[in-house]
């Protein structure tokens, strides 16, 4: 959308593969595309029900509420494939990302909303405002993964200390989350950042979105796509002017040490769950 316009930030959660690569066998998948299903329908649900949940979070109270029960249901959701401890932690995980995000909002003077948890889609966080400069926006895009995958790292440590195939698979999976969430589309965090880079980052993008709705296809993955390609295709990129040479150098080191720290991250991780038979 617009920088004008109410921004929000999709997380998407993406577990399945990290629980069968880093902690052997998935869990049992009976119903797996309902529970699919159910979350594309809340997430429908919360799109038709913006200006409910424009008021409801208008209210102190309720913006606890709000962000308290989503997260509880989340929780709920996710241990019936992964159990309790692992649903706890992948949903604290996505919480400290979406609050990297808050911080980084509140560091350059935008009013942030309360997260509001979609089981199977990850969480979302409200910007109120417009970033005065597309790096500002780069900035607040790219606080969520770093928190993410400091939290991921603590895991991984956790893992090396205890020998733990629990902390290892967590780790694993908050990798996993934080790079996907960097494709350079839409919404998705990559996609706010990139565009710094390129006004056509989003065209390459579509191709690795489609790419992974070919190899691993569920109707999350692929309402998630269609909404990040829609949104793309027609946002307004006349504040790419304000971009500088020097911005387009700062953000491409960032941005590619961070999918490059992730995904060496993912692959260490998955070595040490294999090699040890942790």
């Amino acid at each position: 959308m617009h920088p004008s316009e109410r921004q929000s930030d999709l997380v998407t959660v993406a577990a399945e593969p990290a629980l069968a690569s880093a902690s052997g066998p998935p869990p049992q998948r009976t119903a797996g595309a309902v529970k699919s299903g159910l979350g594309a329908l809340l997430l429908g649900l919360l799109a038709k029900g913006k200006g409910l949940l424009i008021m409801l979070k208008a209210l102190p109270l309720a913006k606890v509420l709000l962000t308290g029960g989503s997260m509880a249901a989340s929780v709920l959701v996710y241990a019936l494939r992964g159990g309790v401890a692992f649903a706890l932690g992948l949903v604290l995980m996505i919480f400290i990302h979406e609050m990297g995000h808050g911080l980084a909002m509140k560091r350059a003077g935008i009013e942030a909303g309360w997260p509001v948890f979609i089981p199977f889609f990850g969480a979302m966080i409200a910007m109120k405002g417009r970033p005065s400069h597309p790096r500002v926006e780069a900035e607040v895009a790219y606080a969520g993964p770093v928190a993410g995958t400091g939290a991921a790292l603590l895991c991984a440590g956790l893992g090396l200390w205890l020998r733990s195939p629990f902390f290892l698979a967590l780790a694993y999976t908050g990798f996993f989350l934080n790079l996907f969430n960097l494709t350079p589309l839409g919404f998705l965090d990559g996609g706010r950042i990139a565009r710094v880079l390129s006004a056509k980052a989003s065209v390459f993008g579509a191709i690795v979105m489609g790419g992974l709705c070919l190899m691993s296809p569920s109707p999350q993955l692929i309402l998630i796509a269609v909404m990040a390609v829609m949104q793309a295709f027609r946002r307004n990129n006349a504040d790419l002017e304000l971009v500088t040479a020097d911005d387009r150098r700062t953000w491409a080191l960032r941005y590619f040490g961070l999918c490059g720290f992730l995904g060496l991250a993912l692959m260490l991780t998955h070595q040490l769950a294999n090699t040890h038979g942790w």
